[in-house]
């Protein structure tokens, strides 16, 4: 082979590896949850139908903070521990999806800003500080798992087997935010239903709901169709899974319990833990049992 040739080879080799290496950091996937997380990651924002990278600590701030919306802190902020239970779930959360994540979803990217991953920009000390230790994973059977969370529950959460119990928690219940109300035309609902041919008979457009035992809507009848309540809350943009529907003063009136999907660690429920003396260990152990921490 001549020189040239030979030189040019090597050039295009070069560069095919830096291209890989490059691909391989910013997917930061992981094999094992014993590695350190990955330095930068993509993020896909759906609102702004744009994919970023970024800090993998400044990502996990993000969500943190995105664990704490208007009306969860009101006299007082969270404190360190809790606000370490909250960041280690995340970056559990956040360790899981690397692990188990679909490359056709997401255009590609490592996450996406939504339910599971809460995102807000901040530049809270008091988060950066938490996601700046060394922190643990919450493994079950050596694997990360999928810490779910949410703001202030419907009073008892629901069950996410094998790791996530069923637990009751009536400080949530008194908490500011628990009880909303959110009204929509009758066109607003359906369109966000995709529902075209419909009755005029507003009061029958619901029906027949079903619970479970925690309060949460299982499934409600919508027209000539059925809808689950992540579903309709997703749909409608409601607060939490714990829905009432009733139809008045030619609206709907969609009623919620809580904040978020109702199952994992209560956000609320970790303020008030904190309060009465307990740890972020402690708060963990109490929602996620039979689970790991990590290192």
């Amino acid at each position: 082979m001549p020189k040239k040739a030979t030189i040019v080879s090597g050039i295009a080799l070069i560069l095919l590896l830096a291209l890989i290496m490059t691909v391989i950091s910013v997917s930061g996937t992981k094999k094992d949850p014993d590695n350190i997380m990955p330095e930068r990651v993509s993020v896909f924002f759906p609102e702004l139908n744009e994919i970023r990278i970024m800090r993998y600590n400044d990502f996990l701030s993000g969500c943190a903070a995105g664990m704490f919306p208007p009306g969860i802190e009101t006299e007082n902020k969270a404190g360190p521990e809790a606000i370490r239970a909250v960041v280690i779930a995340a970056n559990s959360r956040a360790a899981y999806q690397l692990k188990n994540k679909d490359p056709s979803k997401s255009f590609g990217a490592d996450f996406t800003v939504g339910d599971d991953f809460p995102y807000t920009d901040t530049d809270r000390e008091d988060i950066t500080q938490a996601v700046n230790q060394q922190l643990p994973l919450l493994t079950y059977e050596g694997e990360p798992i999928n810490a779910q969370t949410c703001a202030i529950s419907a009073g008892v959460t629901d069950a996410a087997a094998p790791y996530s119990p069923s637990v009751p928690l009536f400080c949530d219940v008194s908490a500011k935010g628990y009880e909303s109300v959110t009204a929509f035309t009758y066109e607003t609902v359906r369109r966000a239903l995709h529902q075209n041919a419909v009755s005029r008979n507003f009061e029958e457009w619901f029906y027949d709901p079903v619970y479970a035992e925690t309060g949460t809507l299982t499934y409600i009848g919508f027209c000539n169709t059925r809808v689950t309540g992540a579903a309709l809350r997703k749909a409608l943009d409601l607060r939490s899974t714990a829905i009432t529907v009733e139809y008045r003063e030619e609206k709907f009136y969609f009623h919620c319990k809580g904040l978020g999907e109702n199952r994992g660690m209560s956000v609320n429920a970790a303020m008030f833990l904190e309060e009465n003396g307990k740890t972020a260990e402690e708060i963990l152990k109490l929602f996620y049992p039979g689970c790991e921490l990590k290192q």
